[in-house]
């Protein structure tokens, strides 16, 4: 099923692009189905039609792109066992983000956003309406810059993808503008849905960082397009990132988890400093081969010298939920000394540290991505670092893999500003709610200490400072 994976990215962007160009003819044939579906069909339900043929498209492309990225992830891996050398990771991610560069400024000529704040900037300003470059741009960009190993998310370009395929579906169809936003919001949710396995975690991430209001009756679209993502990816993507918590906490570990929640607090912070500072220093450069020679030639050594922050990193977060701790060191320099506990804290360390670097400097050189997942990376290295000294320590005995759980929640809701987010998405990947209240705890905490030193999360920093959004805008949830 992977290899014929990345032809399918391709026929999708194939599919989008001659939407974009088959001109009067395509928008004819959309007249016409608007007539048929006002005289056959009652408007609500035709919404209801239309969430789960959106989330249907944004599962594919989603499921697509993900299953893609693996594929080159695990030829690479390959690659190195083979060589008993991690020199090919170091060098991939300065030819995916000198390509996605090249894509970025000349066949797009500087006109595919990046991120998540220009979703919400188009909410805001332009009705909903996203051009459809987007709906296939992130998806060949991010595809080469993850699959080459630039350390960021795809689950940002996934949710750009959603949304340009709900906001077109809704445009082209002559809709207005509040069920053009509602479908947008459908294909986000979805995509979501789609790689975590999670449609409520999709709803809530919707409603907490896009800041919609929404009534009930526009509840059940969002309901259908997720349920109908999770659907399509049980069936064509097994391999999400999903671990169920084989024990549940304990009442004896409540302090720990309220000191993690103060760990994942100030990791947070330190987040969104490091994202301000970098990108704001290369959004003063052209974005040109200076500025990709610049932020890459740094990137390449950090990974060389940390293989561990290779792609999206979720490999590592999966062997430390296994026990396999001393995987974390494997091609570095410390990997003769895995069996020594300070050659793993070490090595955790500069993992949680450099993290963050690392995905800043592939986006500022050229890639596509996202800081979500390497939020979510960096709070699981922060939990098993957590975990792993007190156990160390004697202390008390914590279950790890419940630390690194609750930690990666904790570090999402501090850099997103979103705790429900974290809380449900965390739940639903742990398969179920054993962990609820550690969740809850930590997320918590977290949240609570965050705002006190970073007032806007990543995603409405810029948008604030740009006036687009008040500082009244995002929810306060206390």
């Amino acid at each position: 099923m992977k290899a014929p994976a990345l032809a399918g990215v391709f026929v999708l962007y194939a599919y989008f692009r001659a939407m974009e160009i088959s001109g009067n003819k395509f928008y004819r044939l959309l007249v016409k189905i608007g007539r048929y579906r006002t005289r056959y069909t009652s408007h609500r339900n035709f919404l209801i039609i239309l969430s789960f043929i959106v989330g249907v498209l944004a599962a594919l492309a989603a499921v697509l792109l993900k299953v893609s990225v693996q594929f080159f992830e695990h030829r690479v891996e390959l690659m190195n066992n083979w060589m008993d050398s991690n020199w090919l990771s170091a060098i991939l991610p300065m030819i995916g983000t000198g390509i996605s560069l090249l894509l970025l400024t000349r066949f797009f000529r500087n006109r595919l956003s990046r991120g998540v704040g220009f979703i919400i900037h188009n909410i805001v300003t332009n009705k909903g309406r996203i051009d459809k470059r987007h709906t296939y741009g992130h998806i060949l960009t991010s595809a080469l810059t993850v699959g080459f190993g630039g350390s960021v998310g795809l689950e940002a370009p996934i949710v750009a993808t959603g949304a340009a395929i709900g906001s077109n579906t809704g445009r082209d169809l002559r809709l207005s503008a509040k069920d053009t936003v509602l479908l947008l919001a459908c294909g986000t949710a979805s995509g979501i849905a789609a790689v975590f396995n999670s449609p409520f975690a999709g709803i809530i991430f919707v409603l907490e960082i896009f800041l919609l209001d929404f009534s009930i009756p526009f509840f059940i679209p969002l309901l259908i397009s997720t349920a109908t993502a999770t659907v399509v990816s049980q069936l064509i993507y097994p391999g999400k990132f999903i671990f169920v918590a084989s024990e549940s906490w304990n009442v004896p570990a409540i302090p720990f988890y309220v000191l993690l929640g103060v760990f994942c607090g100030l990791v947070s912070v330190y987040i969104t400093w490091q994202v301000d500072f970098i990108e704001g220093y290369f959004e003063k450069r052209s974005m040109n081969w200076k500025r990709w020679l610049i932020a890459g030639i740094p990137l390449c050594v950090i990974i060389f010298l940390l293989p561990g922050l290779y792609g999206e990193g979720y490999s590592t977060i999966t062997s430390l939920l296994k026990g396999d701790y001393a995987s974390i060191t494997a091609h570095s320099l410390l990997q003769s000394y895995s069996q020594y506990s300070w050659a793993i804290i070490l090595m955790t360390v500069l993992l949680v540290v450099f993290k963050v670097v690392c995905a800043c400097l592939t986006i500022s050189a050229g890639g596509n991505g996202g800081v979500f997942a390497p939020s979510m990376i960096t709070g699981g290295l922060s939990g098993f670092l957590f975990a792993y000294l007190v156990n160390l320590s004697g202390i008390y005995q914590l279950n790890t893999p419940n630390f690194i759980i609750t930690a990666m929640a904790g570090v999402l809701a501090g850099v997103m500003h979103a705790p429900l987010t974290a809380i449900f998405l965390m739940a639903e990947i742990s398969g179920g709610y054993k962990l609820f209240i550690p969740l809850m705890i930590v997320t918590a905490i977290s949240y609570f200490i965050t705002p006190k030193y970073v007032k806007h999360s990543v995603y409405h920093k810029s948008l604030v400072e740009r006036k687009i959004l008040t500082d009244t805008s995002e929810h306060d949830h206390f």
